[in-house]
């Protein structure tokens, strides 16, 4: 395995594609991705997961969602260095953890104290993955598109 970041610009398709089909939104049209603020896992030199961070300068994805913007609902701000989803093409296999990882470098060297993800309350998979890595419940509302439902702010010093 090899994590790689920024993003390489060859990679970055086969890492926005895998990133899209886990959090893609067809109301939202995507202008691309930004290869600084992400990194992605290799496997025979294969895009096999992909990370994305934001923080006030902006995230993993380009673009915006234009007018149904309106409905979206974003989460208190923070100091943290934000994960702007994770993805992995086989899960279980050290991919998520190594993109974490990555994730809290990337927070040290931002000079962030820390690292917050924001995950659907519903989606107890990713519940115990960031349980498991350490990250602790920091608060909770409904934060996102109206769809989400409740959602958790979990965070994890670094």
């Amino acid at each position: 395995m090899q994590i790689l970041s920024p993003i390489p610009d060859p990679l970055l398709p086969a890492a926005g594609r895998l990133w899209w089909r886990h959090f893609g939104n067809p109301l939202i049209r995507a202008r691309g991705f930004s290869a600084a603020n992400g990194a992605v896992a290799l496997r025979g030199g294969q895009v096999a997961g992909v990370i994305g961070w934001r923080d006030h300068q902006g995230g993993f994805l380009r673009g915006g969602p234009g007018l149904v913007a309106l409905l979206y609902r974003p989460a208190p701000p923070t100091a943290d260095l934000v994960i702007d989803g994770i993805a992995v093409a086989c899960p279980r296999e050290g991919l998520g953890r190594a993109l974490i990882a990555r994730a809290e470098a990337e927070a040290r060297t931002r000079h962030r104290a820390g690292l917050r993800a924001e995950v659907a309350a519903r989606n107890a998979a990713a519940l115990a993955f960031y349980g498991d890595l350490g990250f602790q419940e920091q608060g909770r509302g409904r934060f996102g598109w109206p769809w989400t439902g409740q959602v958790l702010l979990l965070g994890k010093r670094v």
